[in-house]
């Protein structure tokens, strides 16, 4: 089996009581039936631990899980932040979740992929203070098993070189951001054409321009419409309003930027992006951390469903919604937006939509919409040379 893995990850450390977000906080926490069967045993001693710990489990058709605190926390999370199973039972008698996160893993055929989590905060620290684009590293592991579960392995080798072509598009810092964004869209739309025709020889063909000199690969700049955009970012804001939060500050700061990007003009508006984009004009790569987390965790599951287009429309999107979130602070906070609070926003946004089943699959319908359409897209985040929306982004290179 191929692995790939992210080499930034190679530098974590988990920050134990001292993290300021703790992942033991969760709606629930599922026991695998390794770590079910070894709770068992300890249950079976009948001494006071075991019984706080049939208390703390329940078990519904078949699946075991623990029961939360009220606020959510995990029964044995400890006040000083750390796990009292692994203080008493040892790290490896955790449950499969605990012991993996942050990081994930997917498996497609002959190869695994794994990443690391955006809401974990040490993770986005290094993310965020490393400007340097991310790396993968590949490794061949022949004692894994190998199972392809009925995978269309014709269609994933096609895939494998157009998913790390879409990275490398995304971390190019030769192109503005829209441009970046415009480019992804466009490409995206092409390759799922592609997959639904079967044609997966054309794949190859599609990726091909963006192997030369030119960032664009030839891509044509549509021209910007300034209220299809205003009208875009209105409805990226009120469709996160309407999701389901745990911490009540979403739906506040949602609130609060409604009201300020609505009373705006849109000179006032063209303006704010302007100066934000002038003052992030050495952190832009932010971003783009965000548009290639998304991209490189999601992309590869085209493979069983062709639904390419949508997942890259995705990663653009919230993209745009954290910027535009990030240019309202930066506004609300008297043009000042420290990376420390970029960090809670990529965090706060990576837990409360990304990881919620639930709040992405509102968000993937309703961008499924006319109001989403891909040529309104284009039309509300392209930029042209020599108009008011490419002055927005000339001035921005990264370093």
């Amino acid at each position: 089996m191929i692995i790939r893995t992210l080499a930034l990850f190679d530098r974590f450390k988990c920050a134990g009581s001292a993290c300021k977000d703790t992942c033991c906080v969760r709606d629930k926490l599922v026991l695998d039936n390794k770590t079910y069967f070894e709770y068992q045993r300890v249950i079976a001693r009948g001494d006071a631990f075991g019984r706080r710990m049939v208390a703390s489990i329940s078990e519904r058709n078949g699946v075991a899980s623990f029961r939360m605190r009220e606020n959510g926390e995990c029964p044995f999370l400890l006040r000083n932040g750390l796990c009292e199973l692994q203080i008493r039972l040892g790290t490896d008698k955790v449950s499969e979740t605990c012991r993996k996160y942050p990081t994930f893993s997917k498996e497609y055929g002959n190869y695994r992929e794994i990443g690391c989590r955006f809401s974990c905060p040490e993770v986005l620290r290094l993310v965020l203070t490393h400007p340097e684009p991310f790396a993968v590293r590949e490794r061949e592991n022949d004692t894994e098993p190998v199972t392809f579960d009925n995978l269309n392995v014709e269609l994933l080798e096609a895939l494998y070189p157009v998913r790390d072509r879409f990275l490398k598009i995304a971390q190019d810092a030769r192109n503005p951001l829209l441009v970046t964004i415009t480019i992804l869209l466009k490409l995206a739309s092409e390759v799922e054409k592609a997959i639904e025709r079967k044609a997966y020889g054309e794949l190859a063909t599609l990726i091909a321009p963006f192997e030369g000199d030119d960032p664009t690969g030839g891509t044509e700049s549509e021209i910007g419409d300034p209220a299809i955009r205003d009208d875009l970012t209105a409805r990226m804001l009120k469709l996160q309003s309407k999701l389901e939060y745990r911490k009540e500050e979403n739906t506040v700061r949602l609130g609060k930027a409604l009201r300020l990007h609505a009373s705006e003009t849109p000179e006032e508006r063209l303006a704010r992006e302007r100066g934000f984009l002038a003052f992030m004009a050495d952190r832009i790569y932010e971003y783009r951390k965000w548009l290639f987390y998304i991209l490189h965790r999601d992309l590869l599951d085209a493979v069983r469903d062709g639904k390419f287009y949508a997942r890259v429309r995705y990663a653009v999107i919230t993209t745009l919604c954290l910027f535009e979130l990030g240019s309202i602070e930066w506004k609300n906070r008297g043009n000042k937006f420290p990376p420390q609070r970029q960090e809670d926003f990529f965090r706060n946004y990576a837990r409360e939509i990304d990881e919620n089943e639930k709040n992405v699959a509102k968000f993937q319908k309703k961008l499924n919409g006319k109001a989403f359409a891909l040529p309104r897209l284009l039309h509300a985040f392209a930029v042209q040379p020599g108009t008011a929306e490419a002055e927005t982004v000339a001035p921005v290179e990264e370093n």
